[in-house]
């Protein structure tokens, strides 16, 4: 069974992605209003990401940072070991 989300990477645009991602950011913070641009934009900072990551480019400095790496960075890196 492939995984769910390479089929939701490879399969969506990225400005679905991001959407989607938006709304999953919006809804986990409680569906507050007026927060939409904040959301859009930690979105597309996410998905450039791990496109980025997919290619093997190097990490935006920010999502490098060795003491506050997201749970999404670990789960990318096994990835990519699993693929080679």
């Amino acid at each position: 069974m492939e995984n769910i989300q390479e089929t939701v990477t490879t399969q969506l645009s990225r400005d679905e992605r991001v959407g989607l991602l938006a709304y999953q950011i919006w809804e986990e913070e409680g569906c507050p209003d007026g927060k939409a641009e904040d959301h859009w934009l930690r979105a597309c900072e996410m998905v450039d990401a791990e496109i980025a990551f997919a290619e093997n480019q190097e990490l935006p400095e920010w999502l490098d940072r060795q003491d506050k790496k997201p749970p999404v960075v670990e789960t990318l890196k096994h990835q990519r070991r699993s693929a080679a």
